[in-house]
């Protein structure tokens, strides 16, 4: 039997010592369990529910065999491929949606270097030409002509005309401060006047010039300074256009602006450099 029970003599009835007063043993390594286990086992569950409640918890049981999980339905099993693939596919449509985005971030940076490139191209600085620069013959003459020393005529800039020099949109010609040769071709009354607003327009002031273009010819022009973001630059205004068209300048030209005073009075001149 699963139970082994040893009689106590001193202890009373034969009921006693069959059922309350007995030890528990392990049935599995008993020997009659190895012959038979299999009524072995019933007889342990047939004495463990004779015994009182009290000492059931001392019987050793064989274990139970572990639970078996009834396996998903077809139902579920279809269920469960579907929520798959759908959130397979969505992953995929996501992944689609982000690739696109991205190849339109990229596409959109490209264009935008390129555009940057472009216009490094066209502004890139144009080495001098002239070394040192001359005043032509024919503006020397002129400039002698009205009583002025060659010796008193300074450079302001030589660069390269761009096409924001040329446009109507911008309808001005630009003089960065950092590329002026003669800081001084202004006197300290005139950048005291470009640095002060009119009192209506809130607007900086500007000082008018004589101006001499390549054809020699004079006219009225005004000089303001602008400040940008990172820089300053000083612009010719108001007639600038009607001498860009009269001297048929172009982009890529190079120019040469010229300084003088004749009695305190400001002048100008332009001159185009062959090339």
């Amino acid at each position: 039997m699963g139970i082994l029970m040893e009689d106590n003599v001193g202890s009373g009835s034969k009921e006693d010592s069959c059922i309350t007063d007995f030890e528990c043993v392990d049935v599995e390594k008993d020997e009659a369990f190895r012959k038979n286990p299999f009524m072995c086992e019933h007889s342990v569950d047939h004495y463990y529910y004779l015994l009182p409640r009290a000492k059931r918890s001392r019987i050793l049981r064989r274990k139970k065999p572990p639970t078996v999980i009834p396996s998903q339905s077809t139902s579920q099993k279809k269920g469960l491929k579907i929520r798959i693939s759908l959130k397979r596919k969505t992953i995929e449509a996501v992944d689609e949606d982000l690739s696109m985005e991205k190849n339109k971030t990229e596409t959109l940076l490209d264009e935008k270097q390129s555009k940057l490139e472009d216009r490094e191209k066209k502004r890139r600085k144009i080495k001098p030409i002239i070394d040192p620069p001359v005043l032509p013959d024919e503006l020397k003459e002129k400039i002698s002509g009205m009583g002025i020393q060659i010796s008193q005529v300074k450079l302001v800039i030589q660069k390269a005309l761009y096409d924001t020099d040329l446009s109507y949109q911008h309808m001005r010609l630009s003089i960065p401060l950092n590329q002026v040769v003669s800081k001084d071709f202004l006197t300290p009354q005139q950048k005291m006047v470009l640095e002060t607003r009119d009192i209506v327009s809130n607007k900086k002031n500007k000082i008018q010039f004589n101006l001499i273009d390549p054809s020699l010819e004079q006219t009225k022009i005004h000089l303001a300074k602008w400040d940008m973001n990172k820089s300053s630059n000083y612009v010719l205004l108001n007639d600038w256009m009607e001498v860009a068209e009269r001297n048929n300048l172009k982009s890529g030209m190079v120019v040469q602006l010229w300084s003088f005073h004749q009695h305190l009075i400001p002048w100008l001149a332009l001159v185009l450099v062959p090339q």
